[in-house]
């Protein structure tokens, strides 16, 4: 492998540069306090105190030393003028040697309490970086955000080149190595049968098994699962090796997806060919596997709703005849009542008792007869209701066998379950498996199932004998694993979505050789003590209850009444919607910029292109250029698609448009170009006018709806939209001074809240101190986890008052206060104290990289019945949940700040479908990876805009004269908005400079002369 660059050399010069200062910075971070001054004193000569208060100032910035050569002249310069030192620059530069230099830095790293560096934790947090196959640059901000947070002193660029470089060589050779020896000829046999072509004028077989296909039909499911079943059993001949190289998943998902866009030959003709093509297997075996678990549980649901419909539609069907049935009853009823007020009637009339009984006897012979049809009409009415609704659903439910048999049958029998599965499930699921669907007898064990169903097993024959229910047994299996899959008693190989739980953490030997190290590593040693911790949660909780309460009482809080239930309720004046219009007259000298002229403009204030590496890691040797870069953007970005504009563009070629997007527009890549757009418009002073709090950043998220025109698994119908096209929504987070910072593409169905902790971790542009979602973005395990992200969770809760309070007094104590606002349950606090352990294990497995928040979540969200660590999170949840809640009803301030921050993000939204406006604005592409792609590139140009708006308009400001002006200028900016599009030009423009005298390409008169006989 050649030396991989990871800085450019201008990005070199200024990563071993100390950092510029101005004014506000010399101030900070060159300040002589009283326990500085002492150490002064112990320096002799004045280079000396210049030169130590120089390192400790640039130390403090960015926990790193610098060469003397470096230190900039105006630091010198101002500090020897602050300083009242008689030094001159070219004296400093003579007499501040790299000895004394070398000393002030031992005292600096003691006096900020910093350790040196130390090469092995640095080589061992490298290596970890690597084997998750982050790009070279990627493993170097990493590691230099690592240093920072654990207060390690940094090396110099050279250091980080040298061992990453060296990181990267030794893991690769150690993977080959171990390839090698375990791989013999025939595991090589079957990995270059994917490379082989059956005949001349086919595509290898490599080429036919890079794309699945997404369709829910039963027959492209069928040949769909042939490939799954060929490819599961060359990975079954290949399990021996696969399991001594223990490859991770970043490892296998990086190496898969260069398998996937190389070009055969250039497979063919790799040195780690094999590798590639193993992780290929792999990869492609754990996403067909989830995409069949997908369709199973999606025609599940599918047979139970479709059943619930017909038994409503049975029941409403019916009602006509219940009514006139009942109608029938109740005109009897009275009938029968007349005529027994006739008998009272005789009863009490004055006539012997021997005529009583005879006109009574007469009466009674007058039978109220009923017609055969009434009759009919009672006897359905009770049938009716001496039927049992579950077994009125089964009946219907066992109607469906064969529809959903053909769905999800050969899904089932091809399924590699997890030895951490129920085993009784499992057997039901082996037998039917061994007898190919074709049960004529229900497994030995059945306790999978329940009393009633297995009841419903069997039915009265026309013999009188029992007989077994084949079709409504496999309706129950069906949903069993359904079931069994969502609440975690059925997991999978193979797999990376419906694994055991355990494997998305951290190894539990891991976990207690390294906890401290761990907790330390990943920043949370003050959530160490339990006792601790929830001390100090109850202490916060009951000052609340009694703050928000008192306030009550004193009338302080007038938006606050309860209703007739005595639910609280809470109302928040209307929050002043921006003014988008003064500051749109802003751009309108500008008329319309091309957006392509803009992202030229965006790179020269912040180059991102150098972040388009090639997929390969090494330097490509013809990379493309800007523009071809620019157009793969907009293809993607603004929803064109990248064959639409290689057709459409001059100056760019389709093939290497494609080539650009499929090797250089990586997600990490894009990811990275967002993060430097974002980071350098958070260095501007413009944007943060819109900051409510400098010392606080407020966040928000919420998702958006896109129909997809492709079959897709990553798309389904939602209550939440509603309609009669499956969707993804598309759930983006801003921050006040409209930055994008995070994007994911989930399923319509799927809850937003599971994406909330992982806009927060690892980012490395936006520290968010609070946070805002609307209803679907809040959980009481979402609250508990962005506790220990540190980020007060604050979401707009719709029906807030219906939430039930928690606390750890009971409720007498506080109504003994005179309180209204009482807690309605008790903490239990020693189901969140037995879990303390699990849970901090699991934090630190996400703030560590070792998984998703919304992956573990979305695997744990129905574990509550089995896992004591959801019920943990949840209890605790509870806490931070109610300490919201108080505050949210005291605090009126909040409670606008939180309606101001989401009606920014419904602007951003509407910001987002601008310039995705292609295509009908419906994605065009099937995959998850395809369509987050998408998102990242219509992300980085709504950055790109925004940033170029906060530039011109920071331009604006330089050149006003008057002071009053300016502070005009900037209210009105601040009242209002950087998110404007108006003056953009996101369509292109049109050519009428048309040759008039240019041939017409069509000949008329043949055209004309042409008849078609009909």
């Amino acid at each position: 492998m050649s030396r991989i660059k990871l800085l450019q050399s201008s990005e070199i010069k200024i990563f071993d540069s100390p950092p510029v200062f101005n004014h506000e910075h010399r101030l900070q971070f060159f300040l002589i306090n009283e326990f500085i001054e002492m150490k002064l004193r112990k320096f002799r000569t004045p280079y000396s105190k210049l030169g130590f208060i120089l390192q400790l100032g640039y130390f403090k910035w960015v926990g790193r030393f610098f060469e003397i050569r470096n230190f900039h002249k105006q630091d010198i310069h101002y500090l020897i003028e602050n300083m009242s030192l008689s030094l001159t620059f070219a004296e400093f530069q003579i007499y501040y040697t790299k000895q004394i230099a070398y000393y002030h830095r031992e005292q600096i790293l003691d006096l900020c309490r910093w350790k040196p560096f130390e090469e092995v934790i640095f080589r061992y947090q490298i290596k970890r970086l690597v084997e998750r196959q982050l790009m070279p640059r990627k493993v170097l901000f990493e590691i230099q955000s690592f240093l920072y947070r654990t207060q390690m002193e940094a090396p110099a660029y050279d250091k980080y080149l040298k061992i990453i470089n060296q990181t990267l060589l030794e893991v690769g050779k150690d993977i080959s190595t171990s390839l090698e020896q375990q791989l013999n000829e025939e595991h090589r046999k079957i990995l270059d049968g994917f490379l082989e072509k059956a005949h001349a004028h086919l595509n290898a077989d490599l080429i036919q098994y890079r794309t699945i296909n997404q369709s829910m039909r039963p027959k492209d499911i069928e040949k769909s699962l042939e490939q799954f079943k060929i490819l599961k059993s060359k990975l079954e001949l290949l399990k021996v090796p696969v399991k001594a190289l223990r490859l991770s998943d970043a490892i296998i998902d990086y190496h898969a997806y260069w398998a996937s866009i190389a070009k055969v030959d250039k497979i063919q003709h790799h040195s780690d060919r094999y590798l590639f093509l193993i992780c290929f297997l792999i990869h492609q075996v754990r996403k067909r596997h989830d995409f069949f678990i997908d369709i199973l549980l999606q025609n599940v649901k599918l047979a139970h709703n479709f059943t619930k419909r017909l038994q409503k539609e049975s029941y409403f069907q019916n009602h006509k005849q219940r009514t006139a049935a009942t109608q029938l009853l109740i005109e009897t009823r009275i009938s029968y009542h007349k005529q027994l007020q006739k008998v009272k009637i005789i009863i009490h009339s004055s006539i012997d008792d021997s005529q009583k009984v005879i006109a009574i006897q007469e009466l009674l012979e007058t039978e109220i007869a009923l017609e055969t049809e009434q009759l009919q009409k009672i006897a359905v009415l009770e049938k009716e209701m001496n039927n049992d609704p579950q077994s009125q659903y089964y009946l219907l439910w066992e109607k469906r066998s064969t529809w959903l048999s053909n769905r999800v049958g050969a899904i089932l029998r091809n399924m590699v379950f997890s030895q951490h599965s129920d085993q009784g499930l499992l057997s039901a699921v082996e037998q039917y498996t061994l007898k190919n669907g074709r049960i004529n007898a229900p497994a030995k064990d059945i306790t999978w199932l329940d009393s009633q169903q297995q009841d419903l097993l069997y039915t009265l024959g026309e013999n009188g004998k029992e007989k077994f229910r084949p079709r409504l047994y496999k309706m129950f299996l069906f949903t069993a694993v359904e079931n069994g899959i969502k609440s975690g008693i059925i997991n999978f190989q193979h797999s990376y979505r419906y694994r055991f739980l355990e494997e998305y953490l951290i190894d539990k030997n891991e976990w207690i050789l390294n906890r401290d190290n761990l907790l330390k590593d990943a920043g949370l040693v003050h959530f160490t003590e339990f006792k601790t911790v929830i001390e100090g949660l109850k202490i916060h909780l009951e000052e609340l209850y009694h703050d928000t309460n008192e306030n009550m009482k004193a009338g302080k809080n007038e938006y606050f009444t309860f209703n007739r239930k005595r639910k609280p309720l809470i109302t928040t004046p209307p929050v002043e919607k921006p003014d988008t219009e003064k500051v749109s007259a802003y751009f309108r000298p500008v008329r319309y910029i091309s957006i392509l002229s803009l992202l030229s403009e965006v790179e020269k204030a912040a180059p991102f292109l150098h972040f388009f590496g090639h997929q390969s890691k090494t330097d490509e040797k013809k990379r493309p250029n800007p523009e071809t870069f620019f157009a793969a953007i907009l293809a993607l970005g603004c929803n064109i698609g990248i064959e639409r504009m290689g057709r459409i563009s001059k100056g760019v070629q389709l093939t290497n448009l494609k080539h650009t997007a499929d090797w250089y527009l990586t997600e990490q890549a894009l990811q990275d170009a967002n993060d430097t757009i974002i980071s350098v418009k958070n260095s501007l002073d413009l944007p943060q006018v819109h900051r409510k709090d400098p010392e606080q950043l407020h966040t928000a998220s919420d998702g958006q709806k896109i129909l997809i025109k492709k079959d897709s698994l990553n798309a389904t119908y939602s209550t939440k939209y509603p309609g009669f096209s499956k969707a993804s929504s598309i759930n983006t987070a801003i921050d006040e001074r409209f930055a994008t910072y995070y994007s994911a593409v989930i399923t319509a169905a799927d809850r937003e809240a599971g994406n909330v902790p992982d806009m927060h971790l690892g980012n490395p542009v936006i520290k968010s101190t609070i946070h805002s979602t609307d209803t679907h973005g809040g959980t009481e395990v979402i609250f508990g986890i962005m506790h220990f992200l540190e980020i007060f969770f604050a979401p707009r809760i719709k029906d807030l008052g219906t939430l039930d309070l928690y606390s750890f007094l009971p409720r007498k104590y506080y109504q003994d206060l005179g309180y209204d606002l009482l807690p309605d349950h008790y903490i239990n606090e020693k189901l969140i104290e037995d879990n303390w352990e699990e849970m901090l294990r699991l934090v630190v497995s996400l703030k560590l990289g070792k998984t998703t928040a919304f992956q573990v979540l979305k695997r744990m969200n129905s574990y509550a019945k089995q896992n004591p660590l959801q019920k943990a999170f949840k209890e605790f949840g509870r806490i931070i949940r109610s300490s919201f809640i108080l505050r949210y009803y005291d605090d009126l301030e909040l409670r606008q700040s939180v309606e101001k921050q989401l009606s920014h993000i419904e602007m951003m939204n509407r910001f987002a479908k601008s310039v995705f406006f292609g295509n009908n604005q419906e994605f065009t592409v099937a995959t998850k990876s395809e369509q987050e792609k998408g998102i990242l590139c219509r992300r980085f140009i709504q950055n790109a805009i925004i940033l170029w708006n906060y530039l011109y308009l920071s331009d604006l400001l330089t050149k006003v004269e008057s002071e009053e002006q300016r502070e005009d200028m900037i209210a009105i900016i601040r009242n209002g908005t950087a998110v404007a599009w108006q003056h953009i030009n996101l369509l292109g423009e049109y050519d009428f400079k048309i040759i008039t005298n240019e041939k017409l390409r069509f000949n008329l008169k043949k055209i004309f002369e042409w008849k078609y006989k009909y």
